[in-house]
Parts: C-alpha cells; sequence; structure tokens
C-alpha cells in the first residue's frame, strides 16, 4: 500500500461509501480538495496519520528491522580495552537498538554486549580486539512524518520501506477516522478509537531476537 492509498482508505468513510471521486487521481490533481466536503478533511488526514504512526512506534508495534553492518572502528571515540567503539552512521533509520549479534562459522547466533550513545552513528560493542566480523542490528526503526508532498509524489510501498503492512494501515486508518468523525459522529469516533486502542493493548508481533539470556562463562578451571 502507497501514502495515497492509505490516504483515500480514511477519506472514503467520511461522508459517502460510494463516492467515485475520492480517489487518488482526484487527490493529486487537486480536484477533491477544490471540494468543500473533502477539504477540510484532506487538510486534517495527514496529521491523524502521522499520529497513529507514532502511537505505534511507541507502542513498539511496527516490526524491527535488522541490517548487516562491516566493522568500521569511529574515529571519533576511543576504543577501550574491552571492547570497541563501531561506525554505525550507514544505518540512517535507527530509533531503538534492540540487539546486535554476529554467526560464528559454525552458524550458531552470538549474541554481542553493547552499548549506544547518544548519538545513533556509534555504538560500543563488547568484544575481542581482534573483533572484525561483520554484526547484525536489531533496531526499532525511525518514520519520517508524512507531508503533503509525499501524498503527491511518494509511492514507496509503507510495508516495504517503512514496515507499516496492510494491517498496520487498517489501524492507522481506524484512528484517522476516529479523528474525522469526531465532531460529526461521536459515537463512531469513539467506536473506531476503540478499534485502534484495542489493536495497541493486545496485540503482540510475536517477534524474537537474539539477545544475552545467560552467562557462560569464558574459562573453565579443569579438575
Amino acid at each position: 500500500m502507497r501514502l495515497i492509498d492509505l490516504v483515500v482508505n480514511c477519506l472514503k468513510e467520511t461522508f459517502h461509501n460510494d463516492d467515485k471521486t475520492v480517489n487518488a487521481e482526484n487527490i493529486r490533481s487537486g480536484e477533491l480538495a477544490l471540494n468543500p466536503i473533502y477539504s477540510n478533511e484532506l487538510n486534517n488526514v495527514l496529521l491523524s496519520i502521522n499520529k497513529a504512526i507514532s502511537r505505534l512506534i511507541t507502542a513498539h508495534k511496527i516490526p524491527l528491522k535488522r541490517a548487516t553492518v562491516e566493522p568500521k572502528i569511529s574515529e571519533e571515540e576511543p576504543n577501550e580495552k574491552n571492547g570497541r567503539i563501531y561506525d554505525i552512521s550507514s544505518i540512517k533509520d535507527i530509533r531503538t537498538i534492540k540487539s546486535i549479534f554476529y554467526v560464528d562459522q559454525n552458524q550458531e547466533i552470538v549474541w554481542l554486549s553493547w552499548l549506544n550513545f547518544s548519538s545513533n552513528d556509534i555504538v560500543y560493542i563488547k568484544c575481542e580486539r581482534d573483533f572484525n566480523k561483520p554484526f547484525n542490528i536489531i533496531y526499532e526503526r525511525k518514520i519520517k512524518n508524512f507531508t503533503e508532498e509525499d501524498i503527491l509524489t511518494n509511492d514507496d510501498d509503507l510495508e516495504e520501506v517503512y514496515g507499516l503492512s496492510d494491517e498496520l494501515c487498517n489501524y492507522i486508518n481506524y484512528f484517522a477516522k476516529s479523528e474525522l468523525f469526531e465532531d460529526r459522529d461521536p459515537d463512531r469516533c469513539k467506536r473506531y478509537l476503540n478499534y485502534f486502542e484495542a489493536f495497541i493493548s493486545e496485540v503482540n508481533n510475536g517477534e524474537t531476537f537474539p539477545h544475552q539470556d545467560q552467562v557462560r562463562p569464558k574459562y573453565r578451571i579443569r579438575r
């Protein structure tokens, strides 16, 4: 689904379900904005969509993303004796790192202790000094605030680029409609908002990612 398709779905029910003028072509051409029935909704729908996405992000409902990073030691910060600081500035959309790991020669996942600094451009990894393997970062992604220009020109697939599946878009749809119906139909507004909040509180993505769950000694005492 594209952003323009999401906007259309949010607007379609606000007046007449059988109104064929509410489509991507008429929005992008500016024709729908000339219709006084829809002009106010067009002005407000994007704000509601962005608010819904922010709510999904803070509720951790956006699927996690994985990126593989080639080891590049940061020149900005000193490296400690028990680990190194790596440059991860190649990843532009990190909001919160959840896990860092690599796959060893036996194809086993090895979790790495890490510390993120104030900037998402560098990360401290507790590791051997000669650690130079590509490592994987699992993280929550940042999603931009969409603008009117995006409605007109952005044809990115929302799931492919931002992790917003059709299912998530349906719930974004509920939130946006709840705000659009707030003055006109308070009962419907409340019902749609309840649908959205029920998803937030009940649905579990069920995602798993490598993390430290036990301590393994590096050395053993032989008897």
